[in-house]
């Protein structure tokens, strides 16, 4: 992930105006960029670990 990457993701994740399924995307994959597990990041937002394997296709 670039440096810019994290920061464009956090608004997403943010915006109150962005898509839901975007912003769970965004969700998800900045907590796995801290170092979290696919299980763990699909725990923390409340869904199975489809959307997350979804959100992170070859991770």
């Amino acid at each position: 992930m670039s440096a810019a990457e994290p920061a464009g993701l956090t608004r997403w994740a943010r915006r109150a105006k962005s898509a839901q399924h975007l912003a769970l995307r965004a969700k998800i994959v900045l907590r796995c960029a801290e170092g979290g597990t696919n299980k763990r990041a699909a725990a923390e937002r409340g869904v199975s670990q489809q959307p997350v394997n979804l959100a992170l296709p070859g991770h």
